[in-house]
């Protein structure tokens, strides 16, 4: 039996956007697959949200990703953990394969975001939104010219859950078959 090359498929967005729900209903139609969640795995106190935050949700991520592998869960979905592709080239140096690598941003207008925000089971305050919202949003990861990742922009603004994963299921033929 030939083993299934090592995927990754990164799920990414600004707050709000929907990574969490999108990981969790991507699993279900996904072969031999593995989620990571990394609001599931960092959630600390106090959260400092700063680099050296970030530095450890990256490798507590790619530690996860490497054993699924290992496991025999040739296709990982991750989200949650990136900012940035400076964050995406530090997280793909601390992976001992070279998958082929799937990077899904997704794209929420802000006042779909915001209701998002305010509607779901995850409640956050006024102040979290208002400090997350002033991050500058880091566009390299769209355009990055040395990117080894097919790239993914969905605009999810008037898209359900169900229309969302159908998307993703269709641009990746090579795992959703």
């Amino acid at each position: 039996m030939t083993v299934p090359p090592p995927r990754l498929i990164l799920v990414t967005g600004e707050e709000g956007a929907g990574k969490s729900t999108i990981v969790r209903a991507l699993l279900p139609h996904t072969p031999n697959g593995a989620r990571i969640d990394a609001e599931d795995i960092g959630q600390t106190n106090p959260c400092p949200m700063d680099d050296g935050f970030f530095a450890l949700l990256r490798r507590n991520v790619a530690g996860l990703v490497t054993n699924f592998w290992n496991a025999g869960y040739s296709n990982v979905i991750a989200g949650s953990f990136l900012r940035d592709y400076a964050d995406y080239r530090a997280f793909r140096r601390l992976l001992p394969a070279q998958p082929a690598v799937h990077l899904v941003e997704l794209l929420v207008e802000k006042s779909e975001r915001d209701h998002r925000r305010v509607t779901r089971a995850k409640q956050t305050t006024q102040e979290w939104r208002d400090s997350v919202d002033l991050i500058p949003q880091d566009l390299t990861i769209r355009s990055a010219t040395d990117a080894d990742y097919r790239y993914l922009g969905l605009d999810t603004t008037d898209l359900d859950v169900t229309a969302t994963v159908q998307h993703i299921k269709d641009a990746i033929p090579e795992i959703y078959r």
